[in-house]
C-alpha cells in the first residue's frame, strides 16, 4: 500500500507531458489537404479544429490552403505546397517572460497576423526562420514566401498580375527614446521604432519624456521633442521628374530642424508652418516651438514676451530663417530667437533666449550619424530564388548573419545566401487574394485530432 501511495505521489510530482504532445493551436480552415508530420515520421491528416503541436511539420497539398490559430491568437494562413515547422512554442497567459515561438519555413509561404507573443514580455520571443534568414516579429501582419526558383515558377498557382505601387517612405526613424506613433491620413495609428518608415501625410506624436530623430530622403532631419505633434503634409523628392518640395507643420510642442537638399537648392520649395506663423528657410538649422494658444489654434496664438515659450517661436543655431506672422516678417540670424507677439501678430526678437531652448536636452538632428544611402537603399532582385517578405501592418526585422533591415507597413524585403535588401517594388507573386479572403474567415465544425497515419 505504501509503495502504491509513493508511486502515486511521484506521478503527481512529475512534470506535465512533453511540450511536443501539448496543443499549440488548432486548425480553423482547410481547403484541400493539410498534414502534420512528427519527428518520428508519424503523419496526421488534419481537419478543422484539429490540434497542432510543437515539433510538427505542417504540409499543405497542391492548390490547398489552411489557416491555423495558435494559443496566443497568432493566425497563420498557409499557401499551397507549403511546409511550415513549429520548432518551438510556449505560451502561458500569466507568464509573458517565458513566451517563445520559433517557426521554420521550408517551402512555400504563409501570411501571419501575430498574437500576444512578441507584443508582451520579450520582443524577440517570436521568430520565423528560412533559408539562412531570420524574421524578428514585432506585432504585425505580413506575408512570407520562399521561392526555390526565379519568380516562384515552381508554383503553378502563382498569380502573375502586377502589384499596384505602394507609397514609398519619405523618411525613417533613425533614433527614438520612449514612445513614438504615426497617425495616418485615414486616422489609423501605428507604433514607430528604430528604422520605421515615415510616409507623406503622417502625423508624428511623441509621448512625455520621449524624443525621436527622423531623416528624410533629401538628407533633411528633424528631432521631435517630448509631447509634440508634427505633420509631414507633403514631400516630393524625385530629381528625374523635377519633383522637389516639402511642407512640414508643427502642431504642438517642439521640433529641431536641419534642412536637406530641397531647402538648400530651392528654398521656395520648403515650407514650415505653425499656427499663424511660417518659417522661411535659408538652408539652416533651427528650433521651433508651438505651445499654449498656438497649439490650441486660438486667435491670439502669439507668445507673451514674459513667457516666450507659451506661443509660437523660433531659435536659430545655424544660418538664418525668416519668421512670418500676420503682422509682418523678421529675419532671425544665428544664435537669435524670435516669437510672434500675441497682441500684434508681429514677429519680434527676444533678447534673452529661454534656458530650455538654449540648453535643449533633445539632440540636434545633425549630430546623429546616419548612412543616408543605406537608410533608403532599395533593390530589384529580378525575382531571384530566396525568401520574400511583405509587411501589411506593423514592422519586422529581416536579418541574415550580423546584417538586418527594418521593414514597415507597405514595404517588402528579400534575403538569400548573397543578398539582404529592401525591395523597390513588391513582386506580383507575393499577392494572393485567397490569403486576403481567409483573413475574414470564421471557423466552424470538424474533428479534434484528425486521422493518424503511420
Amino acid at each position: 500500500m505504501k509503495k502504491s501511495l509513493l508511486a502515486l505521489a511521484l506521478l503527481l510530482l512529475m512534470p506535465p507531458a512533453l511540450a511536443a504532445d501539448e496543443a499549440a493551436g488548432n486548425v480553423r480552415y482547410i481547403s484541400g489537404t493539410l498534414v502534420a508530420q512528427k519527428a518520428d515520421g508519424t503523419l496526421r491528416v488534419l481537419r478543422p479544429k484539429s490540434e497542432v503541436r510543437p515539433g510538427e511539420l505542417l504540409v499543405t497539398g497542391k492548390r490547398s490552403y489552411a489557416q491555423v490559430t495558435m494559443n496566443d491568437g497568432t493566425k497563420m494562413t498557409l499557401r499551397p505546397n507549403s511546409n511550415l515547422k513549429i520548432e518551438a512554442y510556449q505560451f502561458k497567459q500569466d507568464a509573458p517572460k517565458a513566451d517563445n515561438a520559433i517557426f521554420r519555413l521550408l517551402k512555400g509561404g504563409f501570411r501571419t497576423v501575430t498574437g500576444l507573443i512578441g507584443k508582451r514580455g520579450n520582443p524577440d520571443a517570436y521568430q520565423l526562420r528560412a533559408a539562412g534568414a531570420t524574421i524578428g516579429i514585432r506585432g504585425t501582419d505580413f506575408t512570407s514566401r520562399l521561392c526555390a526558383s526565379k519568380g516562384c515558377a515552381e508554383d503553378e498557382a502563382v498569380a502573375r498580375a502586377p502589384v499596384a505601387p505602394k507609397p514609398k517612405a519619405v523618411g525613417r526613424v533613425m533614433r527614438v527614446q520612449g514612445e513614438l506613433a504615426a497617425r495616418e491620413a485615414g486616422g489609423k495609428i501605428r507604433k514607430l521604432t528604430l528604422g520605421s518608415p515615415v510616409f507623406e501625410g503622417d502625423t508624428l506624436q511623441s509621448n512625455a519624456a520621449s524624443y525621436a530623430v527622423v531623416v528624410f530622403r533629401d538628407g533633411g532631419r528633424i528631432t521631435l521633442q517630448a509631447s509634440s505633434v508634427f505633420r509631414v503634409e507633403a514631400f516630393k523628392y524625385n530629381k528625374a521628374r523635377g519633383q522637389e518640395n516639402i511642407a512640414l507643420r508643427l502642431i504642438k510642442g517642439g521640433v529641431r530642424v536641419v534642412t536637406g537638399l530641397i531647402g538648400r537648392v530651392n528654398r521656395n520649395n520648403y515650407k514650415f508652418r505653425m499656427s499663424g506663423a511660417t518659417i522661411g528657410i535659408r538652408g539652416t538649422g533651427f528650433d521651433a516651438w508651438c505651445n499654449g494658444p498656438c497649439a490650441e489654434g486660438a486667435a491670439d496664438f502669439g507668445a507673451n514676451p514674459e513667457n516666450p515659450l507659451d506661443g509660437a517661436g523660433v531659435y536659430v543655431w545655424e544660418g538664418e530663417v525668416l519668421l512670418v506672422g500676420p503682422g509682418g516678417s523678421y529675419t532671425v540670424a544665428i544664435n537669435q530667437a524670435a516669437i510672434i507677439a500675441r497682441e500684434t501678430g508681429r514677429p519680434v526678437r527676444i533678447l534673452t533666449v529661454p534656458p530650455a531652448v538654449e540648453n535643449n536636452e533633445a539632440p540636434r538632428p545633425d549630430g546623429v550619424p546616419v548612412d543616408l544611402e543605406k537608410m533608403f537603399e532599395e533593390a530589384d532582385t529580378g525575382g531571384e530564388a530566396g525568401l520574400y517578405v511583405t509587411v501589411y501592418d506593423g514592422h519586422i526585422i529581416l536579418g541574415r548573419g550580423d546584417q538586418q533591415i527594418n521593414l514597415g507597413r507597405g514595404e517588402s524585403g528579400f534575403a538569400n545566401d548573397r543578398i539582404l535588401a529592401r525591395l523597390a517594388e513588391t513582386p506580383g507573386f507575393m499577392e494572393d487574394k485567397k490569403l486576403e479572403d481567409l483573413e475574414r474567415y470564421d471557423d466552424s465544425g470538424g474533428d479534434q485530432n484528425g486521422c493518424v497515419i503511420r
